[in-house]
């Protein structure tokens, strides 16, 4: 959905899985952020008529609001840590 603003320019609004979408074509994000986006029901305002037209840094900034406003936490997970078991090691 494209609308113009008051101030003269034109806006749109870009569902999550638009996002998601995005930022992988430009292999932007972690892919943990992207997956985020890709189960959320959200929306974002971003500049331009067209998705391709707006700069990464605006669309990773709508990226992380996204994130930030779905309930379901970003969370990098450290391939090695993935599937270990807990550390019981005593430190003296």
């Amino acid at each position: 959905m494209v609308k113009t603003s008051s101030t003269g320019g034109v806006q749109m609004i870009v569902a999550g899985t638009q996002l998601a979408g995005e930022l992988r074509r430009r292999r932007l994000g972690r892919p943990e952020l992207r997956d985020c986006l890709s189960r959320t029901s959200a929306s974002a305002w971003v500049p331009g008529a067209h998705l391709n037209e707006a700069p990464n840094e605006l669309l990773m900034l709508a990226a992380l609001s996204l994130a930030d406003a779905n309930p379901v936490r970003v969370e990098a997970v450290s391939p090695l840590t993935r599937g270990a078991p807990p550390d019981t090691s005593v430190s003296w």
